[in-house]
């Protein structure tokens, strides 16, 4: 059981940290109702509250604003923006590559989205969705995908013949 010295001073810190018991300031409208507009003798109280009302309607409730101007991304945005980032890789296939040895530029890679059929023609440099053309081989087609600030290559190649197909 402990002392009553120890009880006693318990006690008195606590009452120093809530303030001693004083009175709060009359000012002080924490805790209390709204006061109600009153009406003093000659005053129309219709007035009265055509003016409480007029002053109550004048207050706006005001929120703090964000904005982000220059080089840095802003952090309340979404990192994929889905109208725009187009088919996953893994959804792609490639159907054919045109090599013109002579021209580079004018090689061309096929693919194909797996879900919808939509055709892409791709040349180095090309992007669908987060991935960029990096070089386009006779069989297969390397990739740059970027993610989050990393870039990883993937290659996607044309399916192997079987044999007796022409």
């Amino acid at each position: 059981m402990p002392s009553r010295r120890l009880v006693a001073g318990l006690i008195a810190l606590l009452v120093a940290a809530c303030g001693g018991g004083e009175d709060a300031p009359a000012d002080s409208s924490e805790g209390q109702a709204p006061v109600e507009p009153t009406v003093s003798e000659g005053q129309d109280p219709q007035q009265v509250a055509e003016d409480s009302i007029r002053r109550a309607a004048e207050m706006l409730l005001t929120r703090e604003t964000f904005s982000y101007a220059g080089g840095v991304r802003d952090p309340f945005e979404s990192l994929f923006n889905m109208a725009s980032t187009g088919p996953e890789f893994q959804d792609l296939e490639l159907v054919g590559v045109y090599l013109d040895p002579d021209h580079s530029a004018n090689t061309v890679a096929l693919l194909r989205e797996r879900a919808t059929g939509r055709p892409y023609k791709l040349r180095v440099g090309d992007a669908v969705g987060r991935a960029v053309v990096a070089q386009i081989r006779r069989t297969d087609v390397v990739f740059t995908i970027e993610d989050f600030g990393f870039e990883r290559q993937e290659t996607l190649a044309l399916p192997k013949r079987e044999e007796g197909t022409p």
